[in-house]
């Protein structure tokens, strides 16, 4: 125990836990290939589901979690609440159980141990929830900020209904199918859309908002109220999927057109300092657009499953469905997450660095575009033996990219206070310097 206790707190501060994160995702893209590699190799010792479960468990517990609650903390409480000990608690408790149910779900799948590093997960999630909407709601933080941040704490425990509605299908070996699909919907929904989507914008607006006009802090809050609002609506988006009521077709259309037009706000909003984010080092600018390109993408794919015609191919194409998972989880959310790292001096603005980041973004939009030419030829009636070793080789320049951003941050030695100058004028400086 006073190991553990030791080994918890040597990670006390934003770049240590941040650094944890970083080796975790290059974890989740090592078990994406091996994924890839056992479709186009034959790999006996290697259980497909098995493995896939915990590539799924691990990338949202071990690396989007931990990275997400790490910023959340270090960057949106006050330098007293930042510093309890609790929170160092709860960061080791989510590692500890990503961990678990990394190495569990590899060996034995849904069983006993996986189920329990799982509930344990969410347990935390509900401690970590209470400890910080508490603490954000006496902190400097706009109000902007704190209602993206709450609500994305939010969602992130209601979430958890997705795994406990399986866990009840399975102990009763219920043969309910749409329930059983509606669970996993609703989890992931409420993860992707609620809790990731609302922690990035959070992050972001805390960062850049003390830069904004009036008028653009007003139409970014606007941007996040409509977002906010459209989280439960657009849910009903993914139970089209079994022909349901006009009730839920009216609340799926309300969703689609609450997040259009949150995206209408963020594009208003974007405009205003889109000057300011051309100026920023390539390191940092090229993921940020990305990132926000993949968002933009992904409110309009959403949407357009309101259609029947393509809600009906989308859902009945798996191809297509890992497609938009993986834009909103590499392309939008890790993205995100890596140009922040930049921000805050974890990866360095050089030529090594940035030939990394390179490949990991051309992995990235490869990816999309081959998954979605997958579902395409799906639809058409075609399909072609290059998809899946072109998926191989993406797969292996995520892994490669991964590596290298790893070792460059783990090299990286920069010392400095772990609370930084206001963000407003830390990103002030950042556009003086690269004027």
């Amino acid at each position: 125990m006073s190991f553990i206790k030791h080994l918890i707190m040597s990670l006390g501060n934003k770049k240590k836990w941040l650094k944890v994160a970083l080796i975790n995702l290059c974890i989740v893209a090592m078990l994406g290939f091996v994924l890839r590699s056992k479709i186009v190799f034959s790999i006996p010792l290697i259980d497909y589901k098995n493995t896939l479960h915990a590539h799924s468990h691990f990338a949202f517990g071990g690396w989007l979690t931990l990275a997400l609650n790490t910023l959340l903390i270090y960057e949106l409480l006050s330098k007293e609440s930042k510093q309890r000990k609790v929170y160092q608690w709860l960061l080791g408790s989510f590692l500890f159980n990503a961990i678990g149910m990394l190495i569990s779900f590899l060996i034995q799948g849904y069983a006993f141990y996986s189920i329990l590093f799982s509930t344990l997960f969410v347990f935390t999630s509900y401690v970590f929830a209470v400890m910080f909407i508490r603490d954000i709601n006496r902190s400097i933080s706009s109000k902007t900020v704190k209602l993206l941040a709450v609500s994305a704490v939010v969602y992130f425990c209601l979430s958890s209904a997705g795994p406990f509605t399986l866990g009840y299908l399975i102990a009763t070996k219920s043969q309910n199918v749409i329930l059983y699909k509606n669970a996993i919907y609703t989890y992931l929904h409420l993860q992707y859309n609620g809790y990731f989507t609302l922690s990035v914008f959070a992050l972001f607006l805390n960062r850049i908002e003390n830069y904004l006009s009036d008028i653009g802090r007003k139409n970014f809050h606007r941007f996040a109220v409509m977002l906010n609002l459209s989280v439960v609506p657009s849910l009903f988006l993914c139970y089209l999927w079994h022909y349901p009521s006009n009730t839920f077709i009216a609340i799926a259309i309300a969703g689609a057109l609450l997040m259009l037009i949150s995206l209408y706000y963020f594009t208003k909003g974007i405009s205003e300092i889109r000057k300011k984010l051309y100026g920023q080092p390539p390191l940092t600018r090229y993921p940020l657009l990305l990132s926000f390109l993949a968002f933009s993408l992904k409110i309009v794919l959403q949407s357009l499953t309101i259609i029947k015609p393509i809600g009906d191919a989308v859902f009945s194409n798996r191809p297509v469905v890992i497609g938009f998972l993986h834009l909103v989880l590499l392309g939008f959310i890790s993205l995100y997450l890596l140009a922040h790292y930049t921000l805050v001096g974890m990866l360095k603005n050089d030529k090594r660095t940035m030939l990394a980041m390179s490949l990991f973004m051309f992995a990235v939009i490869m990816n999309e575009v081959t998954l979605m030419s997958q579902g395409l030829g799906i639809m058409l009636m075609e399909s072609s033996k290059l998809f899946p070793w072109t998926l191989w080789i993406v797969a292996l320049a995520l892994l490669i990219s991964s590596m290298l951003l790893v070792s460059f941050a783990l090299k990286n030695r920069t010392k400095g206070n772990d609370t930084p100058a206001p963000l407003s004028l830390e990103f002030k400086k950042l556009f003086i310097q690269h004027k």
